[in-house]
């Protein structure tokens, strides 16, 4: 446990976190719904944003633990910073306006 640089894994998993957005918003903007139509595409959406929100929750927990080790703090530490704020703190805001 003391080998790993928490700090790169919230920044990996910050970088995992914007690919499954555009993939998201991808499959939103090309979702169709014809009655008769099999297509799995909500499911998938619904799974990706599981993921997306797993994937959030494990960055915040590295980036405190790596803010408790005391890790050098560079742009592996503050980009998982700015994604945590733009991709959780701000929707939770704006889902109670």
């Amino acid at each position: 446990m003391n080998n790993i640089i928490f700090k790169n894994w919230a920044f990996r998993f910050t970088i995992w976190i914007i690919l499954i957005n555009v993939i998201v918003f991808y499959l939103t903007i090309t979702y169709v719904n014809f009655p008769g139509e099999g297509n799995n595409t909500d499911s998938t959406l619904l799974y990706l944003g599981l993921l997306s929100s797993i994937l959030l929750l494990l960055t915040f927990v590295f980036i405190i633990i790596s803010s408790v080790k005391r890790e050098k703090k560079n742009y592996q530490y503050w980009i998982p910073i700015i994604g945590i704020f733009i991709l959780g703190i701000l929707p939770l805001i704006g889902s109670f306006i």
